[in-house]
This record gives C-alpha cells, structure tokens and sequence, in this order.
C-alpha cells in the first residue's frame, strides 16, 4: 500500500510540475531566446527538405559545446519554437540577413545576433540566430 501512495505522490508531483520538470537541459552555457548574443564557431552547410519544394541548403554554426536556449524572460510560445531546449544544442541555423549573402562556410568565426526557435519547414535546426552579417564575411556579399 506504501509503494502505491508513493507513486501516486509521485506521479501527482510530475503532473503538477508540468511537462518540462524534469527535461532541464544541462550545459555550462545557458542563453536567452531574443536576447542578443554572441557565438563562435565553424560554419558549415547542411541540407533540409521542405515538403512542397523539396531539398534545399542552409548554413549552421558548429559550436565547440553544446549550449542550452531557455525561453525568454516573459515565457516561450509552442508555436513559435522558443519554450527552451531539452537538451543541449551544438548546431545553430543561419538565418536573417546574413543568410542571404556568400558565408565562409568552413572558416571560425563570430556571430552576433538573436537566437529564436524553428516554426516553419525551412528551420532546420532547433535554434536559429537572426544575425545581420556574420564576422569574417566580406562586406557587400
């Protein structure tokens, strides 16, 4: 009888805490969803599918360790990505302005911007960065 009311108490707990309780994502770094921020790391090329128009390309940040994206400050929404991630992430997706010029893909470099979570099918990765320009790119590309 012990055990039963044990792990009703538990059970009740977990349900009373949410569904996220237990998910904390554990990484030395922990960082905002729209905050500005600055990364490092290698950029690289990846391929997504989209499902009505197919394959397409897109560029990520390697971070040298994962980091965890915590919801903002005035809490995250489901259907905009930006609840906090799980599990520590090592891949940033490109995105904003500088996703749109010629990137050093292969090279270190920084990038500054804002971190938000995918909502739509061209977001690959779990967390993008809306960044103006990414440093080591060349101006005017």
């Amino acid at each position: 009888m012990r055990v039963v009311i044990l792990a009703l108490s538990v059970a009740s707990a977990a349900l009373i805490a949410g569904p996220h309780a237990s998910l904390a994502c554990e990484a030395a770094v922990h960082l905002n969803y729209n905050e500005p921020v600055e990364l490092e790391g290698v950029l690289k090329s990846g391929t997504g599918h989209h499902e009505a128009q197919g394959d397409f390309n897109y560029v990520y940040l390697a971070l040298d360790k994962g980091i965890c994206v915590d919801a903002p400050k005035g809490g995250g929404d489901d259907d905009f990505g930006d609840t906090g991630t799980d599990n520590p992430v090592d891949r940033i997706q490109i995105a904003g302005e500088a996703s749109q010029k010629e990137l050093p893909e292969g090279k270190r470099v920084k990038v500054k911007g804002t971190l938000f979570g995918a909502h739509t099918m061209w977001h690959v990765e779990e967390v993008l960065i809306d960044a103006p320009a990414v440093d080591g790119q060349k101006d005017g590309q």
